[in-house]
């Protein structure tokens, strides 16, 4: 595990103190975290775009940062309708400074709408919402069950990875630092196959395990999923340290809660 020194600490608590003032404010959507508290609206309304095969979730305030960190995210395998999606979970991302890009396919697109090329390209696009919006050296990828498989396999282009309830072997040692997630409940892919995939694991690794969650839970608003999943996604492209307190030191937040257990690698 890692500590805190203590100087870092200082700095940690009067981050944890001045981001409890904007408690109420995060409840509505229109202020920071608090206490290392994720709620499902974050500080940013957001904007949804659709096309035949991608859904996008971002920001609407877009120009008020040169640039933002994005998600690339791939489907569990039973895929993407109007009333079974994980379109609650991207939006809440969205909503915490992230520009979000889904596929309507079972697990990833395919190369000629690929997630995230069709990510790159608007960003290159004068006319586009997104141009030169997108920092390409903070682009995250996550996926749920056949999706979180295919994230640890795709891992190798992208900063960091989530793969949750599904993980499989990288293809490269390039693979990027990468959040297993799994639980006891889930009766579709067991836990012991995310605990074998973090075993496996190229480069750094952390593995949460609820006690209890389903493998439909990452569904709708991400379930108990949705707040970790965000919390990693700040700490590492943003640097953030409500998102840190959920991984690091002893007394961490996935640590002290008995629904969870977390390891590292």
């Amino acid at each position: 595990m890692t500590t805190y020194l203590p100087e870092k600490r200082l700095i940690f608590v009067i981050a944890l103190t001045a981001l409890a003032a904007c408690a109420g404010e995060a409840e509505t959507g229109t202020g920071g975290s608090s206490g290392g508290e994720f709620p499902s609206a974050g500080p940013y309304s957001t904007a949804r775009e659709d096309t035949e095969a991608l859904v996008y979730f971002f920001p609407e305030e877009i120009e008020e940062e040169a640039t933002w960190p994005s998600l690339v995210w791939f489907n569990g395998a039973s895929g993407y309708t109007e009333d079974f999606n994980y379109n609650g979970l991207l939006e809440s991302i969205a909503s915490w400074g992230f520009v979000v890009v889904g596929g309507k396919s079972p697990g990833m697109n395919g190369p000629e709408t690929d997630q995230r090329e069709a990510l790159l390209r608007r960003n290159q696009e004068p006319d586009d919402v997104l141009f030169g919006r997108i920092d390409a050296s903070r682009v995250a990828l996550s996926g749920h069950s056949l999706g979180g498989f295919q994230t640890t396999e795709e891992s190798g282009t992208y900063a960091v990875a989530i793969a949750i309830q599904g993980a499989g072997t990288p293809r490269t040692d390039e693979a990027a630092p990468t959040l297993f997630m799994t639980s006891e409940g889930d009766e579709v892919v067991s836990s012991t196959i995310v605990q074998q995939a973090f075993d496996r694991a190229i480069n750094d690794a952390w593995l949460a395990n609820h006690a209890t969650a389903d493998h439909d839970d990452p569904r709708t608003d991400g379930g108990v999923f949705r707040e970790p999943v965000i919390a990693f996604l700040r700490w590492k492209l943003y640097d953030d340290p409500a998102g840190a307190a959920w991984f690091e030191s002893e007394d961490c937040v996935l640590c002290s809660d008995p629904s969870w257990s977390l390891d590292i690698r």
